[in-house]
């Protein structure tokens, strides 16, 4: 991988997830878009682990 792949890999993802600024050539709509869901997605695993770990504690 190249140098300025990676970096540009990176602002994409600091984008998507982190509500860095939008990388040129891209839409800002299609960003946000992708981004809300991937924090949903996100927040919704920690959920589900934490749930997870409680019922097993009790379980135990």
């Amino acid at each position: 991988m190249t140098a300025t792949l990676a970096r540009r890999q990176q602002a994409l993802v600091r984008a998507l997830v982190a509500g860095g600024p939008v990388p040129a050539g891209f839409d800002p709509a299609a960003v946000a878009a992708a981004g809300e869901v991937c924090r949903h997605k996100r927040d919704a695993h920690s959920a589900a682990v934490t749930r997870r770990r409680r019922w097993y504690r009790a379980w135990r």
